[in-house]
């Protein structure tokens, strides 16, 4: 029992999205009992004022054709014109009183969830202990129910009977009175009483709507560890994030090396920065960046390289700046263009000529105002 009033004492947290989602999933959701009792009292005489004459002239016709006697051989012919004469309409009036009801009773219970319905059919066999069962009947939620149901009861009572005692004199007055002027009195008395008694039944709905829902809010509460808990299934794991990301690390890199064999000429910066490029005339309108890397990639890269027999130009200043301003897939900026042609030539005659070939004076690089670059080239 401490460790269960430690663990309320915890819930401090609002309950988040995905809690309050799988609640309802689950089939816990706020309901007020008064407000589905106060709709359907309200919706009730409606019902009966819309269809009420017709379910009397329909309950008349019912009665009085039923008990019209026919010669005997005509039974099954008259019972037949019965059902599908009087009958047919006399259940035609009975579903229109009962479907507003129906309806109002599968909206009210929905109305503290935004009217967005949850079908959970489950078997939970925890119903069926009677220990539990026994537990839930005394416990303080069923305290606190009976005690509202017998403050409401007593309200009403209390308000029906004093309405009673104020109207003591004029029954009396009904009585002496004509058939016409006392049934349209008794139809006043009859609706003042019924508004009367609606009065108060609107605001135990009003204040049991919030109570249920401050209640439910209160019950999905989370502790700091459920949070982390939510999260952690969420996002997955820091060490199924880590192994993760380094596996997406390694595909890339992989689709990275096996695109250097297209590549046309490697520029390095012998061994931190290497930067492969490649140019299409018939298809790119600038070379591009096929694979870039520092450290130990850029070694792997120029080894690759080799493997393909691609050019390998030594041009530290150009390598710096390509590694640091482009990313892989992006086309070289035309600043760069005269440089990286000059680079392109270079790695053409030698593949055709199959010779080494002294490297080409690129000349001054221009200035790219970018921070990267400068700590790149610092």
């Amino acid at each position: 029992m401490a460790e269960e009033n430690d663990k309320q004492e915890e819930r401090t947290l609002e309950p988040s999205e995905r809690r309050l989602e799988k609640a309802r999933e689950e089939g816990q959701l706020p309901q007020s009992r008064d407000l589905t009792t106060f709709a359907l009292i309200a919706v009730l005489p409606i019902a009966f004022i819309a269809f009420g004459p017709l379910f009397i002239d329909q309950t008349v016709n019912l009665v009085k054709d039923g008990l019209t006697f026919g010669a005997p051989d005509q039974l099954f012919d008259r019972i037949a014109k019965w059902g599908l004469g009087s009958f047919l309409w006399f259940a035609v009036v009975i579903l229109l009183l009962v479907l507003p009801l129906w309806f109002v009773s599968v909206l009210s219970p929905l109305t503290l969830v935004s009217f967005k319905p949850y079908f959970v059919f489950k078997f939970n066999a925890a119903r069926l202990d009677p220990v539990a069962g026994i537990g839930r009947m005394f416990s303080v939620n069923t305290l606190v129910e009976l005690l509202k149901n017998i403050l409401k009861a007593s309200l009403l009572l209390g308000i029906g009977l004093t309405y009673m005692v104020g109207l003591w004199g004029s029954f009396s007055l009904i009585v002496n009175q004509d058939v016409n002027t006392a049934f349209s009195q008794s139809y006043k008395l009859i609706s003042y009483g019924f508004l009367i008694l609606l009065a108060p039944m609107v605001l135990i709905a009003v204040a049991d709507v919030f109570f249920q829902w401050f209640n439910f809010q209160k019950q999905m509460r989370m502790t700091q560890e459920e949070m982390k808990q939510e999260i952690k299934e969420s996002e997955g794991s820091p060490e199924l994030r880590a192994k993760i990301k380094q596996k997406q690390r390694q595909l890339s890199t992989s689709r990275m090396m096996a695109a250097i064999e297209k590549a046309d000429v490697v520029l390095a910066n012998p061994e931190h920065y290497s930067v492969a490029i490649r140019y299409d005339q018939e298809k790119m309108a600038a070379p591009v960046v096929v694979a870039k890397g520092m450290d130990a990639i850029a070694l792997r890269i120029q080894d690759s390289a080799r493997e393909h027999a691609v050019p390998i130009a030594r041009i530290p200043p150009l390598a710096r700046l390509m590694y640091a301003k482009l990313e892989i897939g992006e086309p070289v900026p035309y600043q760069l263009f005269e440089a990286v042609a000059k680079v392109l030539a270079w790695a053409y005659e030698l593949r055709q000529e199959n010779i080494e070939k002294e490297l080409p004076d690129i000349g001054p690089l221009p200035e790219l105002a970018d921070s990267r670059i400068q700590r790149a080239t610092a």
